[in-house]
């Protein structure tokens, strides 16, 4: 089985789109971090108060077979050609463990896709 994580960052009002996207694309689930995003513009402010861009940082392992069914789906759904909305990168995973509850579902997964 090889695995592929899935990283997305976002706005956090898009959190919620993005993962229902995925979900129904075949993502069982996925780490949610808040963030903040810091960009070559200068920062805004109100009444003299610094405002950070607040993110999320989505975190999908997936069997490779789903990677692009499931990244797809995210940026169709949540926008992310729109500037200022979030950017999506795939990386190889080369380890992992403690999957051994995941595991079943990622095989039901590949099974319902390809029969």
């Amino acid at each position: 089985m090889r695995l592929k994580l899935v990283v997305v960052t976002t706005r956090t009002h898009l959190t919620e789109r993005l993962m229902q996207a995925a979900k129904r694309a075949g993502a069982t689930g996925a780490t949610v971090l808040p963030a903040r995003g810091v960009g070559m513009a200068d920062k805004r402010s109100f009444l003299g108060l610094s405002v950070d861009s607040q993110r999320d940082v989505l975190f999908f392992l997936l069997e490779e077979s789903l990677v692009l069914a499931v990244t797809q789906a995210m940026h169709r759904d949540g926008g992310l050609d729109e500037p200022g909305t979030g950017m999506l990168f795939v990386l190889d995973v080369e380890q992992a463990m403690g999957l051994k509850g995941q595991l079943p579902l990622f095989e039901t997964e590949i099974r319902e896709r390809y029969n």
